[in-house]
């Protein structure tokens, strides 16, 4: 049950005396008292907002003098709020708790919490009010760049939102898709289907670690995204909708940073538009609990930026400050269509027709060959014949052969050309191909050769750990500082654990870095990182 009443309604009740609490709770009834179905509204507005010390003191006040177990069941929220997992797990174990509200839901995510953090390493910024939990203590030496990260976030968010954190801020880094389905309650089907690294829930982010893909994911920009997701818990009271929830999330993962030659490579409405074309739209009203519980990675994909480009347009709109105000009217209004009345003066239908007239009115712009959307390409013999080239050119450098691997990379450029990517000339490529190549270059002795595929940023259709650190190398030769500098840094924060990234440390002053650099990130990646292009059964 959801805290609807205006903060200001809620708060009163901490006037209450202790005197008027006990009579409250004095006479033993079979049917819950409206004093005690608004207390415990009230411990859940306070939990869900982060006022932790307030519910506390309040929760505390009341063991004193009752064991209703609506209020044993807000003890048990509060403490999986503040990753006290078998804490919350002892409370919920009461057959009568569970029968309560979402008690049962809650057991099941106190029981997973409790077997994922069961031995768990523990990072602490003390001075910054960060706290990270690590499943896997290889992924500790991550701390200080995921520190940086969350502190330089909240900054961007307190200043865009309005709003203030309370401390610690809590992350869990988890190994693998399993335990942050345990850890937050997202099936693990869904998160399997749509791709899902992160989830914001129950107070806290919880991670999957970048060691869990082979080439890493952006998780820095994740990691922004998230603590989204928990700043607008916080303003609203949990009661914003899925739309507004994700759109803000999405505009705000780049804002806490400089902007990056991929941040809106294929814009949100060039996928909008395409996703209109193959039927994978989905009315805001009908997203369901979660994008991430969306039936594929296509759905969810057009589902992030259906939500984007409307935020986007909200924005331009309405302009500086509109956001905090709309999030302030959610979390004061009965509902999300009255909140964005009062905030704008037009309901969702209205908002929603404006922003769907705009859309029609804009260019199409040609749709990035690389950005398969609706599974058209993705069953092409021409593209399955391209991926095996690829895959032989890997096992070839693999194994030492650097000539044969660029004949074979020569052959696939010479059949992508001819069948594979509808429109493709001058298209930008696969980073991950140019990165291939890159690396075959300058195992041949040829690393003269790499300018050209790692010159021109938009040479490349998205952001790839590997082939920022190959450009990295390349502006080390040519005595770019700047750019081997940004690069290596942009490596970093697509694949953090890549010995070419991160092994890779350079003095901007004098152009110089050594591969045999050390540190607890480079001896984490190299400990990670088996030899080059090696798989399973290899």
């Amino acid at each position: 049950m959801k805290a609807r009443s205006s903060g200001t309604r809620l708060r009163g009740f901490a006037a209450w005396t202790a005197a008027v609490l006990f009579a409250a709770f004095a006479i033993v009834a079979t049917k819950p008292s409206q004093a005690q179905l608004d207390l415990a509204q009230r411990l859940q507005w306070l939990i869900v907002g982060f006022d932790f010390d307030e519910a506390r003191r309040d929760l505390r006040a009341l063991q004193r003098i009752t064991d209703d177990p609506r209020f044993a069941l807000e003890r048990a929220r509060l403490a999986l709020y503040e990753l006290d997992c078998d804490g919350a797990s002892a409370i919920l174990g009461r057959s009568d708790v569970q029968r309560i509200g979402d008690g049962e839901g809650l057991a099941d995510i106190a029981r997973g919490c409790q077997r994922v953090t069961a031995s768990l390493t523990i990072s602490r910024d003390e001075v910054r009010g960060i706290e990270v939990r690590w499943q896997d203590d290889n992924d500790a030496p991550l701390a200080p760049l995921l520190f940086d990260t969350v502190a330089e976030v909240r900054d961007a968010l307190s200043r865009d939102l309005q709003v203030d954190w309370p401390l610690p801020t809590r992350i869990v880094v988890v190994r693998d898709l399993l335990s942050l389905s345990a850890m937050t309650g997202l099936p693990y089907e869904s998160a399997k289907t749509t791709g899902t690294v992160a989830v914001a829930k129950w107070g806290r982010v919880t991670l999957l670690s970048p060691r869990a893909t082979r080439h890493g994911f952006p998780w820095r920009d994740t990691m922004a995204h998230e603590l989204t997701h928990l700043a607008v818990t916080r303003i609203t009271r949990d009661q914003a909708p899925l739309w507004l929830q994700e759109g803000v999330a999405k505009r705000q993962e780049i804002r806490w940073r400089e902007a990056g030659p991929f941040d809106d490579l294929p814009s949100a409405e060039s996928v909008v538009q395409h996703g209109m074309d193959r039927g994978l739209t989905v009315a805001f009203d009908k997203l369901g609990p979660s994008i991430a519980m969306l039936p594929s990675a296509d759905a969810a994909m057009v589902a992030f930026a259906e939500v984007t480009s409307f935020v986007r347009f909200y924005v331009d709109s309405e302009g500086d400050g509109a956001l905090p105000k709309l999030l302030r009217a959610v979390r004061d209004s009965k509902d999300a269509n009255a909140a964005l009345v009062a905030a704008s003066g037009a309901d969702l239908k209205t908002w929603d027709g404006r922003w769907r007239a705009a859309m029609a009115s804009r260019p199409r712009a040609p749709w990035p060959p690389l950005f398969d959307l609706g599974g058209e390409a993705k069953s092409t013999a021409a593209l399955r014949e391209l991926r095996e080239r690829v895959r032989l050119a890997e096992l070839l450098l693999s194994r030492g052969h650097a000539d044969d691997t660029l004949k074979e990379l020569d052959r696939f450029e010479a059949s992508r050309s001819t069948a594979a990517s509808r429109g493709s000339e001058g298209s930008p490529v696969d980073p991950s191909v140019s990165w291939l190549r890159g690396r075959a270059l300058e195992a041949a002795n040829q690393s003269g050769q790499v300018g050209p595929l790692v010159a021109d940023v938009r040479r490349v259709a998205s952001s790839f750990g590997p082939w920022w650190a190959l450009r990295g190398r390349w502006a080390r030769r040519v005595g770019d500082a700047p750019t081997m500098s940004a690069a290596f840094g942009q490596a970093v924060s697509t694949d953090p654990l890549d010995p070419e990234a991160v092994c890779e440390a350079a003095d901007p002053s004098t152009s110089v870095a050594s591969a045999d650099a050390s540190g607890p990130l480079c001896d984490a990646a190299r400990a990670f990182s088996g030899p080059p292009f090696e798989s399973e059964g290899d």
